[in-house]
């Protein structure tokens, strides 16, 4: 039989184990976010430079 003392120090032991779950899976959503973020900034260059490249060929056949 434990006693009260051993019980309590389990009992925060897998609440520390519980809450650095929690940290770590917000980490990963966060280094997530990053990478959509990214991910639309390269989108959005991407288009940019379609558009400007799609403006300059239609300029070039006089079609502005």
């Amino acid at each position: 039989m434990s006693d009260f003392f051993s019980t309590a120090m389990a009992m925060q032991r897998e609440i520390l184990h519980a809450q650095k779950a929690r940290l770590d899976a917000a980490q990963k959503m966060l280094d997530a976010g990053r990478q959509v973020a990214a991910a639309q900034e390269v989108t959005q260059k991407a288009a940019e430079a379609n558009l400007k490249a799609w403006k300059a060929w239609a300029g070039l056949w006089g079609w502005k």
